[in-house]
């Protein structure tokens, strides 16, 4: 039986599933962070570097017959979709029809839903929340970047977590980076001195400032009061989310996903209380990359 290629890029790693039709997974990896944000000759460089990384692991069990690709960042009919879906075919030597890329929200929901048929909330990196229609229309809320909103990700849990560290050691000195909360994330750091954070902060990326949120979610699971604050205030930021779109389209089964989503139950409980219409609430972690390698064994329901 034919294999299919699926990816999920997010802004941590870039997750791939070799799979037959069945969804029986043939192979499995990651490589690094794959972006849409094609806005530069260095930036289209780093993504084929990335896709001839993935594509020397995936040939050690198979060339896919398929690929469907949910790419974070890129929109769909723009010369970015264009790029990426060439950068695919030429890279597995495939036709282009036979190579699918969309944003990695796209494969998501498929992941959870058919189409029109429930509301999406994602909470990595970033956040969003998203709804796409039976006839693909897509309709989005939030997701607009971390320099905008991104109200309760990764990224939003460690920029508050950081904020309220160091606000606590400029009233008391020490008393920051003493608490479970900066304990933990001085480990996730590699220490303390102003130096360090400014480094790790704004000498990274949005991903790897995101994974300091994992250092939360640590130090909540210790009882922290900060710690459960900022993931309390993350599920009612998420809920904002969900909520516009019921507001928008009516009540309807909501799932909320992503690894920031998962820090601790405090996010998910705040979600399902902040929600303003009693809906199902699905908060099963699903693979999106093995539902994008099955669709693409055949190519035939995106």
């Amino acid at each position: 039986m034919g294999l299919g290629l699926g990816i999920d890029a997010g802004g941590t790693a870039t997750r791939w599933r070799l799979a037959d039709a069945s969804g029986r997974c043939a192979a499995q990896g990651s490589v690094a962070p794959l972006t849409g944000h094609l806005f530069s000759a260095a930036a289209e460089e780093r993504a084929r570097q990335i896709v001839l990384d993935m594509a020397q692991a995936v040939v050690k069990t198979g060339k896919p017959l398929g690929i469907i690709a949910g790419i974070t960042g890129l929109t769909r009919e723009t010369p970015a979709e264009a790029t990426m879906r060439a950068m695919f075919a030429e890279t597995f030597e495939l036709p282009p029809e036979k190579v699918f890329v969309a944003e990695d929200m796209w494969i998501a929901y498929l992941a959870y839903f058919e189409l029109g048929e429930g509301i999406l909330v994602y909470s990595g990196t970033g956040s969003i929340g998203y709804y796409l229609s039976e006839d693909k229309q897509v309709i989005r809320v939030g997701g607009r970047g971390n320099l905008i909103d991104d109200g309760g990700s990764g990224f939003w849990i460690a920029r508050e977590a950081l904020k309220a560290i160091l606000r606590a050691e400029e009233e008391s000195p020490g008393a920051g980076w003493t608490s479970t909360l900066g304990t933990c994330m001085a480990r996730a750091l590699g220490g303390t001195d102003w130096n360090i954070v400014r480094s790790f902060v704004y000498g990274g990326d949005r991903g790897k400032i995101g994974s300091l949120a994992r250092a939360v979610g640590e130090a909540a699971s210790a009882d922290d009061g900060t710690a459960l604050r900022i993931l309390n205030e993350a599920g009612e930021e998420l809920a904002r989310l969900a909520n516009a779109l019921i507001k928008r389209l009516g009540p309807r089964p909501v799932a909320l996903v992503g690894g920031s989503a998962r820090l601790h139950p405090i996010v998910s409980n705040a979600f399902r209380q902040g929600l303003i219409a009693p809906v199902e609430f699905i908060a099963t972690d699903l693979d999106a990359a093995l539902t994008a390698a099955r669709l693409a064994a055949t190519l035939n329901r995106v």
